[in-house]
């Protein structure tokens, strides 16, 4: 898989006093999670995971999802058209095949029924969701789920419920809180240099923060990201995202596909 280097674009993250030199950094494409198609190969981080024909999954959603289990809907050959609703004759928004970062799009699927799914959308505010037609993107499922206790300061991995992963992360400071919700990873980014404040690896997410609408260049997207201040870790000193261990980051980026559900509260 071709690696792709572009700017950074600072998000929610950091904290206070390492704010401004964020934008300065760069960070690559991972490799580490399918990018078009996707075919699940030997050795893939998401090998693991089962491919349905979206239609045949859709019409029987819930009897397809073990314990613990999400479907991800992936673009597939053709830009996602989001419609408002289920009687809505013409799409509300268009979603490209591939990200900014030449990622492809994907979206955590809400619920069901014959021909569409109801899903979530990595856009403002939080909690935006849209139908599409099952058709257009190739379904997934995925057994791994992260939860952040941003009060305890915890982040716990799952793997079709059963805890794989605990730790202690950094959240947000008071000012700029991280915020709750169900989200879900849209990037996976391996920094360079990995000495930087977002560390080894950066997992942008559907949230953005509540309190600020710009961050450096961007648009104040909350990530999951290692940190070059390990003091940071138990402590609510960032911008809003989840400040990771880069050991956690590098666990993290060998096991998570795009799409895996992250909810924050």
């Amino acid at each position: 898989m071709a690696v792709m280097v572009v700017a950074l674009v600072a998000a929610g993250c950091g904290s206070s006093h390492r704010a401004s030199g964020e934008g300065t950094y760069r960070y690559r494409t991972s490799g580490l999670v399918p990018v078009l198609p996707v075919s699940f190969s030997s050795g893939n981080a998401s090998s693991a995971l089962a491919s349905f024909a979206s239609d045949a999954l859709a019409a029987d959603l819930d009897r397809h999802l073990p314990r613990g289990t999400s479907a991800v809907a992936w673009s597939l050959a053709h830009p996602v058209a989001v419609y408002r609703s289920l009687e809505a004759r013409r799409p509300e928004r268009q979603f490209p095949i591939h990200d900014q970062f030449g990622i492809t799009q994907v979206f955590l699927v809400k619920r069901a029924i014959p021909g569409w799914l109801d899903v979530y959308l990595p856009v403002r505010p939080n909690d935006s969701t849209g139908w599409i037609r099952s058709s257009s993107v190739q379904l997934t499922l995925d057994p791994y789920r992260v939860v952040v206790d941003t009060a305890t300061h915890e982040l716990t991995t799952l793997r079709a419920g059963r805890v794989l992963m605990h730790t202690t992360v950094g959240v947000g400071k008071p000012a700029t809180p991280t915020p709750h919700g169900l989200f879900y990873v849209i990037e996976e980014l391996k920094m360079v240099p990995a000495t930087g404040p977002y560390g080894t690896y950066a997992f942008g997410l559907s949230a953005y923060s509540n309190v600020l609408k710009t961050f450096g260049t961007g648009d104040a997207q909350v990530a999951l990201h290692g940190t070059d201040e390990p003091a940071s870790i138990g402590r609510n000193l960032s911008n809003g995202c989840v400040h990771l261990p880069d050991s956690v980051a590098d666990w993290l980026a060998r096991t998570l596909p795009l799409g895996t559900p992250v909810q924050m509260s």
